[in-house]
């Protein structure tokens, strides 16, 4: 990846947000800026529109899970990416069903943490099927079907959607329906395009959502 990828930090101790920037140096990852709270942050991400959010979940200034709401609300195509010390199903499950294209453990070391970066940037899947699959059986469904969007989906990106919901990569994707990978990169970007969101998980809500998504166990 060649060209610089925007990202706002987001957490309340300073320490660990220069950190964090010092590891993004001499990447393609460039600290637009910072923030110490929710609040801030929402007000940060419509100053600078940054293409990654890294975002605390627990700070002194408000919880990070609602700013996640707040932040995908006004910005659907920016990518925010929890990163805490807390290991909890829970906070998984909240993060995913929010919003958040991923949900990292701040012990992560720095090639972690820029392959991470990477396949968000990318769109990619952060999160593994299984804890998509649990997360996404407690998203309340709406109205099934996606004709509350401004260009529908065609049969087969629902079909594509569907699958995506499961978790399951390109590769694995073209596997299934017996076409190319590059074919289903061309439909992922499409339907991605047309929900009008960020990444792979986003989309996976947005099926669960508008019960298209994986049928419950």
């Amino acid at each position: 990846m060649s060209e610089s990828v925007s990202v706002l930090l987001v957490d309340d101790h300073a320490i660990w947000r220069s950190g964090v920037r010092s590891m993004l140096e001499d990447t393609e990852f460039k600290v637009v800026g910072e923030a110490g709270s929710g609040a801030e942050a929402v007000e940060q991400a419509r100053l600078l529109r940054p293409q990654i959010t890294l975002l605390d979940i627990r700070m002194a200034g408000g919880d990070g899970l609602e700013a996640l709401v707040a932040l995908k609300k006004e910005h659907p195509r920016m990518a925010v990416v929890m990163l805490t010390t807390y290991d909890n199903p829970t906070y998984m499950a909240r993060a995913v069903a929010g919003g958040a294209a991923g949900y990292l453990l701040k012990g992560i070391d720095f090639d972690e943490m820029i392959a991470a970066l990477r396949a968000v940037a990318e769109g990619e899947l952060l999160v593994d099927s299984k804890t998509l699959l649990r997360s996404l059986r407690g998203v309340s469904e709406g109205a099934a079907g996606s004709g509350d969007l401004i260009e529908p989906l065609t049969d087969r990106e629902e079909e594509v959607l569907r699958l995506i919901a499961t978790g399951l990569s390109n590769r694995d994707i073209a596997s299934v329906l017996f076409v190319a990978e590059s074919t289903v990169k061309t439909h992922v970007e499409h339907i991605l395009g047309k929900l009008w969101v960020s990444d792979r998980v986003q989309a996976a809500v947005w099926a669960a959502r508008h019960g298209l998504g994986p049928p419950a166990e």
